[in-house]
């Protein structure tokens, strides 16, 4: 593999390391835990459309982390090609 095609792969692994970062930050789902711990805060409806997210994101996340896996072992399987030698002059 090319040398600009590894720095390509190291920035978007790089990429989503961060985005996985974001995504287990806690600050927000303290702030949800808040909201809907407060008297009155959603109808029958919404509250059907909200467990309906969660439970999607729950499920997405669990997708993400087996994914996670995969990738991981899969690429350690890989074994190396060395390049073949130049033709004897």
């Amino acid at each position: 593999m090319e040398k600009q095609h590894i720095q390509h792969l190291e920035t978007r692994l790089n990429e989503l390391h961060k985005s996985m970062i974001t995504l287990g930050d806690r600050e927000p789902m303290s702030e949800l835990i808040n909201i809907i711990h407060r008297p009155g805060w959603t109808t029958i409806a919404e509250e059907a459309f909200f467990t309906g997210i969660v439970d999607a994101m729950q499920a997405q996340t669990k997708t993400l982390l087996a994914m996670k896996q995969v990738l991981l072992s899969g690429a350690s399987k890989v074994a190396l090609n060395p390049q073949p030698l130049p033709p004897k002059a």
